[in-house]
């Protein structure tokens, strides 16, 4: 039987351009998409580049559909780029070829999923340039006091696991551009009902937060006529409880059935 190899792709040999230190022309910003400039990241750089040089281009794309003009645009690199200004030497960089918009934020994700250097809020802000699910996530993480993963599952299942706690699934969904709101009224009124329960119950480490929304949030939306008045009620007068309450979830289950009784 013939042995069938697959081919390797071949790789494109980068076509480096370089701009001059004393040129005129520099490239534009993406504001209001990209992340913002961090004058620190900036310093980094540069220190890194005064000990080994520069080590990779800056990457362009030249863009119509922003302004109606043909503009030369920073997709990648914007830090490296200001670093190679305070320095004053030559910028090297590439092109990478953007369709529209849509393309623009997909690769722009793309570019960063890899790499730490972009926070969740730096891809919730740059999918809200597309799409108003993202302004709208962006909203609620200001006004609730919830994690953007935990966040994004309850907004996109209207519930929150114990098993999940919004974790890597949810972060996946807001940095490929797939999160999604569904049922956005009750939504809400399961994060209200969050607040009243955090304003009670004693905060303590990030995980143990997580855990209790989690908890809370999976028994609230899987008990039947649930009551929330009386929980609350009863969770005033049995906060100490959940200051040593463990983190097994049957046992966190009965100690929530506690409060509605």
């Amino acid at each position: 039987m013939e042995n069938k190899t697959k081919k390797e792709p071949k790789n494109k040999r980068l076509k480096i351009e370089y701009l001059s230190k004393d040129s005129t022309k520099g490239f534009s910003m993406l504001a209001g998409i990209n992340r913002d400039i961090i004058p620190q990241h900036v310093t980094r750089l540069t220190n890194s580049i005064e000990k080994m040089g520069v080590l990779r281009p800056v990457l362009i794309a030249t863009i119509e559909f922003i302004t109606g003009k043909l503009i030369k645009y920073i997709i990648d690199g914007q830090h490296l780029y200001h670093a190679c200004l305070r320095l004053n030497i030559e910028i090297p960089y590439t092109y990478i070829n953007i369709k529209d918009d849509l393309d623009m934020i997909s690769k722009l994700a793309l570019l960063n999923t890899s790499s730490k250097s972009w926070s969740m809020k730096d891809y919730v802000k740059v999918w809200g340039y597309k799409k108003d699910e993202y302004i709208r996530l962006n909203r609620y993480h200001n006004t609730y006091d919830v994690e953007l993963s935990q966040l994004a599952e309850i907004l996109m299942n209207n519930t929150c696991t114990i098993k999940n706690c919004g974790g890597n699934s949810y972060s996946k969904y807001i940095k490929n551009g797939t999160f999604t709101i569904k049922n956005e009224p009750l939504a809400i009124i399961l994060l209200d009902r969050m607040t009243d329960a955090l304003k009670i119950v004693p905060r303590m480490d990030r995980a143990s937060n997580k855990f209790f929304i989690g908890s809370y949030i999976g028994f609230m939306t899987n008990t039947v006529a649930y009551d929330h008045e009386l929980f609350i009620k009863n969770l005033k007068f049995n906060k100490d409880k959940f200051k040593l309450a463990t983190q097994d979830p049957d046992e966190f289950k009965k100690l929530l059935k506690e409060m509605l009784k």
